[in-house]
């Protein structure tokens, strides 16, 4: 009996032995299949790769909303070359530039013959782009007097007009105000160099302005009164041969017999003739004032009369060192003669 059982032991191990065998062999012969299938697939799959890329090319698709517009080589290249080109794209003016949205790529599989068209697409993103464009406003006392492109020049010239009339009595409000335009022919722009002859033009005209408008006061007296009108012929500090040192007043040619009007009421200090001057009043309004009124034909006014503002105090001659009619007037504070077109005849 224990015989037969060991027997049996054996023929079932060998059995097993037998299956094991037969499945390793099976299992090799199929792994060979197997790798013959894959290398033939393989070599089918490069052959058809090998014929479609032949005929074929990948390329990226371009679209903008929606709207194909051509293919470039890369999505990523030329999203940097939108960067740098568009993006970035410097000019004279630019600020910032921006698109209201970026291309869209899509990988395909596109004839060989298909060409790309990445400057075309650049140019069109160009022309689709939202361009800032940034000048500036040259103001004077509100008024827009010129638009430049060039803030460094632009303000140096600010400051130098500044500087020139910085001890003038006029109101000068200079600024300069950045702007923005995305349309830039719109714009009238000019030179530096020609935006600062006209805020100098326009600065000229309000000291004129300024000069006809300012009261006429010499230490708080109202020099109210023109004496005589006529044409200046002779202005202060003129040095000429007629006379032995510089003008200390102002000549105005008048016809003879002019009324010589008192600038303002005071008191006649002088009148009779002195030397050069020929007959010469004098009228002292206080505070230091006197004003002096030369070369006179005839003279009205006297010694401690009271004279008001418009009294006709003498009359235009040729009296004294003179070449002609004309009324030779005088301003003087504390004795120093001021210059009179500083106050009359501007």
């Amino acid at each position: 009996m224990q015989n037969e059982q060991k027997y049996g032991i054996i023929i079932l191990v060998a059995q097993k032995r037998r299956v094991y065998i037969i499945l390793k062999r099976k299992i090799k012969y199929y792994t060979k299949e197997m790798c013959k299938l894959f290398s033939i697939m393989a070599v089918a799959l490069g052959l058809i790769t090998a014929i479609i890329l032949l005929k074929y090319k990948p390329t990226y698709k371009v679209t903008l909303s929606g709207q194909e517009i051509g293919y470039v080589e890369s999505g990523t290249e030329f999203d940097n070359r939108i960067q740098q080109e568009v993006i970035g794209m410097e000019g004279k003016n630019i600020d910032f530039v921006s698109l209201d949205e970026m291309p869209n790529y899509e990988l395909k599989l596109v004839s060989r013959e298909q060409e790309t068209n990445e400057e075309e697409i650049i140019i069109a993103l160009k022309e689709n782009a939202k361009i800032m464009y940034k000048y500036y406003a040259v103001i004077l006392n509100n008024e827009t007097i010129g638009l430049v492109d060039n803030i460094e020049e632009a303000q140096e010239s600010v400051n130098e007009i500044k500087e020139e009339n910085k001890n003038k009595t006029i109101k000068l409000d200079l600024a300069i105000t950045e702007n923005y335009t995305e349309d830039i022919n719109s714009v009238t722009l000019e030179s530096v160099q020609v935006a600062q002859a006209k805020i100098e033009q326009k600065v000229a005209k309000l000291i004129k302005i300024d000069q006809k408008t300012k009261k006429p006061i010499v230490n708080g007296i109202l020099l109210a009164v023109t004496p005589v009108q006529g044409r200046i012929t002779s202005r202060f500090g003129h040095v000429s041969g007629i006379r032995s040192g510089a003008h200390t007043g102002t000549d105005i040619a008048c016809p003879q017999g002019t009324p010589i009007k008192a600038v303002n009421s005071g008191t006649v200090t002088f009148a009779g003739w002195n030397g050069s001057y020929g007959n010469l009043i004098k009228v002292s309004h206080g505070n230091g004032v006197e004003t002096w009124y030369a070369h006179c034909t005839e003279l009205y006014g006297t010694v401690g009369q009271q004279v008001n503002a418009g009294d006709v105090i003498a009359t235009v001659g040729s009296t004294g060192n003179s070449t002609g009619n004309h009324l030779h007037l005088e301003v003087r504070l504390n004795g120093k003669a001021l210059n009179p077109q500083n106050y009359l005849y501007k």
